[in-house]
């Protein structure tokens, strides 16, 4: 007979509307536990900065990351993008940790001109982001020679300078 009474249309809407709020609650704590906290207190530094790149040529990008104490951060998930201003042009890379906090990669710059290197690095809902910039000299490189993950293609709108150059190139010598 108890079961009857609790059962009763008139206590059912109070036990759902409990049950409800209790899941709300749950979904949005879990929700709050996973969006990411964007730190500013970590440091990078790259190696090779002041170094002047050559365009078709493999170059072994480095990069130590540390924490808001100074220690050397062995656990993050890095990624860099290096984009080439003035053009759609840009190369994802996946970071590889080495040791000591340092990080690094393999690029093929295929265009010359200042590149902006963006990283990303994430560790237990901790994402840090920072960028540098990069001098590249030399000759627009062949699509045979560029990186595998190069997103260009040469029905991308060019700056003038470029166009005139790969105008250039293309032109038979007298």
């Amino acid at each position: 007979m108890k079961l009857g009474k609790l059962l009763q249309p008139e206590l059912l809407t109070p036990i759902i509307f409990f049950l409800f709020m209790v899941g709300s609650i749950f979904f949005l704590f879990q929700i709050g536990e996973t969006k990411e906290q964007v730190v500013t207190n970590w440091s990078m530094d790259v190696v090779g900065l002041s170094e002047l790149y050559r365009t078709g040529e493999a170059v072994d990008l480095h990069l130590f990351l540390e924490d808001e104490q100074g220690r050397p951060i062995e656990d993050a998930n890095v990624t860099l993008v290096l984009d080439r201003p003035e053009t759609v042009h840009h190369l994802e890379k996946v970071m590889h940790r080495v040791e000591g906090g340092l990080y690094e990669t393999e690029a093929i710059f295929s265009l010359p001109g200042t590149w902006i290197g963006m990283v990303e690095a994430s560790r237990g809902g901790h994402v840090y982001r920072n960028q540098f910039f990069l001098t590249v000299d030399g000759a627009i490189i062949a699509d045979t020679s560029r990186d595998p993950s190069d997103h260009f293609t040469l029905d991308q709108p060019l700056p003038e300078f470029l166009q005139k150059e790969m105008e250039a190139m293309s032109t038979p010598s007298p």
